[in-house]
């Protein structure tokens, strides 16, 4: 026999699971370092996870190390969007590319972003043509799944599949250009990664009540930026203390974590602390391996801390 309310609880129950899953993502920084050789922070990339795939923000140095310490195979990452072309965000490229090939990923991994990126591809093709051949002639891989693409963007929607819209919007990270901050919607939630910028108000624009931002942070000591003329070219074309205090009291997102973490003869908590001075908001300095929960709550936790210390 029929048991009407028991269809309809079971539709309902059904729907509302569906809907929690929409709703909810979470972020792992893998890389929240610069230039400079770290082992506490590897190049700068971020992990999205939403609509039940990995989407990964910039390949920076040490990326697949990672995603491995997160209990993460390189072949579940098809999708990289990158902010710019400085080293320090496409190092790890090749690795997460052929690692995952190795891992027998089901898919080309393809690879958003700025112009110079169908360049970047094709020569990594190039690099890598003997590997691919060994390891298909001895080990038996598919090369016809050894496959990179690139696609040159604009601003805009970028990606929408499953639930998922990510749009790119230019930075300023001048004399790089183009260089793309990022604003990832799916459901109610909205995450915005800046890549590298000096205050700019397209940021401005894309991250106001945002759930999570996740942004660039400089600073350097007086001393330094009067005796050193290089330091200030490179301070100026990331995002000071400063800035970042006017750009959340602008945009006020849930929950903001701190990236691509350059000092020069300051340390991290006097500059949170500088922030959160004139920022009531939520803000961390943000770390290798730290995952962010975004849902009905804002959660924050290190995930396979004994491998990473």
């Amino acid at each position: 026999m029929e048991r009407p309310f028991l269809k309809w609880f079971g539709i309902v129950f059904i729907l509302t699971i569906n809907h929690a899953y929409a709703e909810y993502a979470e972020i792992i920084l893998l890389g929240t370092g610069t230039p400079r050789p770290s082992i506490e922070r590897f190049g700068s990339a971020t992990l999205v996870s939403a609509g039940g795939k990995y989407f990964l923000f910039d390949a920076g140095r040490g990326v697949t190390i990672r995603l491995q310490q997160a209990g993460i195979t390189p072949d579940l990452v098809e999708t990289v969007f990158l902010t710019h072309l400085h080293s320090d965000h496409i190092s790890g490229l090749d690795d997460l590319w052929i690692t995952g090939w190795v891992w027998q990923r089901e898919s080309l991994l393809q690879v958003y972003g700025p112009s110079g990126t169908d360049q970047l591809v094709r020569n990594l093709r190039k690099a890598y043509a003997a590997d691919i051949s060994y390891r298909t002639e001895n080990a038996g891989l598919d090369d016809d799944k050894a496959q990179i693409n690139a696609q040159e963007i604009s601003e805009g929607v970028v990606y929408k599949q499953g639930g998922v819209t990510i749009r790119s919007f230019l930075v300023d990270h001048k004399p790089v250009t183009p260089a793309f901050g990022y604003r990832i919607e799916f459901g109610d939630r909205v995450i915005v990664l800046s890549g590298d910028t000096t205050y700019v108000e397209s940021m401005v624009e894309q991250a106001r009540d945002a759930d999570v931002l996740i942004h660039e942070i400089a600073a350097a000591s007086k001393k330094l930026l009067q005796r050193n003329k290089r330091l200030r070219q490179v301070v100026a074309y990331h995002t000071t203390p400063e800035q970042m205090i006017s750009l959340l009291q602008k945009t006020r997102p849930r929950f903001t974590a701190l990236n691509h973490v350059l000092l020069f003869g300051v340390d991290e908590q006097s500059v949170l602390a500088k922030i959160k001075a004139e920022y009531q908001g939520e803000v961390v300095m943000g770390y290798d391996l730290m995952k962010i929960g975004v849902g009905n709550k804002i959660t924050v936790n290190k995930i396979n801390a004994a491998a990473y210390e």
